[in-house]
């Protein structure tokens, strides 16, 4: 059965539904309904992940009434409805149900905000033939910004009225500055609101084969500089944790880029960044440790038994007080001279011209890149031949850090290699990425839970005593995964993969 006719157009600025209606009336009986005016606030997270899963999440408020709808749409303009509790930020701030769910798994745990608005009214027109059965359908929206209003029409056909439908479209024909191909709300916001659903991001530089190294390394670390710097008034704000989590992530590939290719940059120029970059990021630690342990509140309490329930209520109490306290510590940190002259300092050094007095300053980038990984895979197989079942935790934390350099190395200069081979192995350093970091993981909440330990503080201690002695058995658990990992990537036939995908000539030798 084929579809029934729907078009829209964008009618002349001079027109108005009265105009409308009077033509429409010479055809048909038409049957106005009152007019409806609405606010529609659009929502969606820092990083518009809503609006790139095709998805749109508002809020509408209809004018004159107390009335107000949650209403998240999908790319067909499907809507479904939830209801939202008193502070509307966070995907369980609304009831359960669809929308709930696809907000869970969209946004995760990152904040709404508003985006961008728009100020409706609508009103539906019945059109009618000579004996009154309804023909066609008709809708006239009229979008408002500031003091311009633009006007849509929509006609719908009915079964069976198709003539109708031309007769129709052909009348408000000299009212039609456009017809349009695709029209909706998602039309109406990249058309005619000025706001926007992109977030503010900065690109890494584009990188070729042969440029200077130092060039490069410069470029590139401005731009993480940047990218780190977007998500600072997010955290000040506390809009979400992500906010720390993206700034701690972007600044910990800043300063492993600038570790990594130190030697193509001046001495001095090490001498200052290090241990500034150093300071910046170590001013946010306490704050992320307590953050994440925040955010595993459920994975927490259902490892122990009801009767600790008490005790984690009340150790939850007290590491949210430590993070209200902790997250003012951090705001007033980067709101101080302290970090407004540090981060001036850098982007001024790393934005100077190369000076190339070093020799892999004056190396084409992928000559130096590809010795850099080789060397860096040589050192961590040396490394992994000392780890066995009872080695220090220590080692196996150091050959993590290792992996994790490598990865980023790899991701640094991705568009230098070649795709298909890259994407492969990077697959598979994944994966034993997380089998290592599982266990430091483990580890480190260890280490954070026991800190809070206190006699007088007995239940809270108790629950404190049983996370720590579940999370041990688990630590132990993923330490026998972490061997098993360990020797399914270090085999000779990884060793000729990564050989022969850096360009080395005989095995174990880089240039």
């Amino acid at each position: 059965m084929n579809p029934l006719p729907v078009k829209t157009w964008e009618l002349k600025q001079a027109t108005t539904s009265a105009d409308l209606l009077a033509a429409l009336a010479a055809g048909f009986t038409a049957e106005p309904s009152a007019t409806t005016t609405s606010t529609m606030t659009f929502f969606d997270d820092f990083d518009a992940h809503l609006w790139c899963a095709n998805y749109l999440f508002c809020r509408i408020l209809f004018c004159g009434t107390d009335e107000q709808r949650f209403q998240l749409i999908d790319h067909a303009g499907n809507a479904e409805e939830t209801s939202a509790f008193d502070h509307t930020k966070f995907w369980w701030d609304f009831s359960e149900g669809c929308a709930q769910k696809i907000l869970k798994n969209v946004i995760g745990v990152r904040a709404l905000m508003p985006v961008a608005s728009l100020h409706l009214l609508e009103q539906n027109v019945a059109l009618r033939n000579y004996d009154l059965k309804l023909v066609v359908k008709a809708c006239i929206k009229s979008h408002v910004v500031d003091t311009q209003t633009t006007h849509y029409l929509t006609l719908t056909a009915l079964r069976g009225y198709t003539k109708e439908f031309t007769k129709a479209a052909d009348i408000i024909a000299p009212f039609v500055k456009r017809e349009l191909d695709a029209f909706g709300l998602k039309y109406l916001l990249t058309e005619t609101t000025p706001l926007s659903f992109t977030p503010e991001q900065t690109s890494l530089p584009s990188l070729t084969a042969d440029m200077h190294t130092e060039q490069a390394v410069r470029a590139m670390a401005v731009a993480m500089l940047q990218q780190a710097s977007v998500h600072v008034p997010g955290v000040i704000a506390d809009t979400d944790t992500e906010f720390l989590h993206q700034f701690r992530v972007n600044f910990r590939k800043l300063r492993s880029l600038v570790s990594l290719l130190h030697k193509a940059l001046p001495a001095e120029t090490v001498a200052l960044l290090k241990p500034t970059l150093s300071s910046i990021a170590g001013a946010t630690n306490k704050l992320r440790d307590l953050d994440v342990f925040l955010l595993e509140q459920d994975t927490y309490r259902a490892m122990l038994p009801e009767n600790f329930s008490t005790g984690l209520s009340e150790l939850y109490e007290f590491i949210e007080l430590r993070r209200e306290q902790e997250k003012i510590s951090v705001a007033r940190y980067f709101l101080s001279d302290t970090y407004a002259n540090d981060l001036a300092m850098c982007a001024a050094e790393l934005s100077l011209p190369a000076s190339l007095q070093t020799p892999m300053a004056t190396k084409p980038l992928l000559r130096a890149v590809n010795k850099l990984l080789l060397n860096r895979y040589h050192k961590m197989l040396t490394m992994s031949t000392v780890i066995h079942s009872e080695a220090p935790d220590e080692e196996v934390h150091e050959l993590r850090i290792e992996f994790k350099k490598l990865r980023y190395l790899i991701e640094f200069f991705s568009s230098l290699l070649p795709p298909k081979r890259i994407d492969k192995f990077i697959g598979t350093v994944k994966k034993i990425q997380t089998v290592l970091g599982n266990f430091n993981d483990y580890g480190i909440q260890i280490e954070f839970l026991s800190s809070y330990v206190d006699d007088n503080r007995i239940e809270m201690s108790k629950a404190l005593s049983g996370l720590i002695a579940v999370l041990h058995q688990k630590k132990m658990a993923e330490r026998q995964k972490v061997d098993a990992a360990l020797a399914n990537f270090f085999t000779p036939v990884t060793t000729n993969d990564v050989e022969f995908l850096f360009g080395a000539t005989t095995s174990g030798v880089s240039e």
